[in-house]
């Protein structure tokens, strides 16, 4: 995956995980720096407990990339990693840390029908930035703001049901959703796209963007976010 830097000598790494070969959970860790031009292996793995990861949405915040499980009801109750939770890997020591999600991310979220997922609220090199969590089971979205690091404390911003949204769909089906800067929850319908505000005047605005021709298979990316800006000299190509 590509990473950001924010230091004098470089302005993005790639991180790799090695999926283990055995039964432990632990991944082996390698970073590319542009300046170095050498893979450098971490001394410690990360280590991502008792469940399967989504490490197709990372958050990177504070020097520390942070995945959230899944939730799935195949853990043992009793066992640390019963409910879903997020576990962080900090890139400069490779020490893997669990963050607990609020009670009432937690109650219920055993269940196949529970989809969540974690965003970066705000930009990452902003002093105020942290973690989003949103969570969508049957008709309902909720949406919380990680306060607090040492005592995992998160803040409820918002909580609605889709069948309450004034959609074009009376009873819609998500396929997707997406956060953007913190300001704005994307989520795809199997007709349409659509946004919803999360700050200011525009909150709990919604407005239709776009059809969704993909219907299922769709994917939300914020380009902005992910691609590089072009050099000093570079052309823009017309298209």
């Amino acid at each position: 995956m590509l990473l950001e830097c924010y230091d004098e000598f470089d302005d993005y790494m790639v991180v790799y995980f090695e999926t283990p070969t055995d039964w432990s959970s632990d991944y082996a860790c390698k970073i590319l720096k542009p300046r170095e031009g050498l893979w450098k292996p971490m001394e410690k793995g990360f280590c991502a407990g008792g469940r399967n990861m989504k490490f197709n949405m990372p958050v990177h915040d504070n020097g520390v990339i942070h995945f959230i499980s899944d939730c799935g009801s195949y853990i043992t109750k009793g066992s640390p990693y019963f409910e879903p939770y997020i576990m962080f890997y900090n890139l400069k020591n490779g020490t893997s840390t669990m963050l607990r999600l609020s009670k009432n991310a937690r109650k219920s979220s055993t269940d196949e029908k529970c989809d969540m997922s974690i965003f970066n609220w705000s930009k990452v090199s902003m002093a105020s930035s942290s973690i989003c969590l949103v969570r969508l089971k049957r008709f309902t979205f909720k949406v919380w703001i990680l306060k607090d690091y040492k005592t995992s404390r998160w803040r409820r911003i918002m909580k609605v049901k889709t069948t309450e949204m004034g959609l074009k769909e009376k009873y819609p089906t998500i396929t997707g959703f997406t956060v953007i800067n913190g300001e704005l929850l994307i989520f795809a319908t199997e007709k349409y796209i659509y946004r919803c505000g999360l700050i200011g005047e525009n909150y709990m605005k919604i407005e239709e963007i776009c059809e969704n021709k993909c219907k299922y298979y769709v994917s939300l990316t914020s380009y902005m976010d992910t691609l590089r800006p072009c050099g000093p000299e570079a052309i823009s190509l017309l298209c």
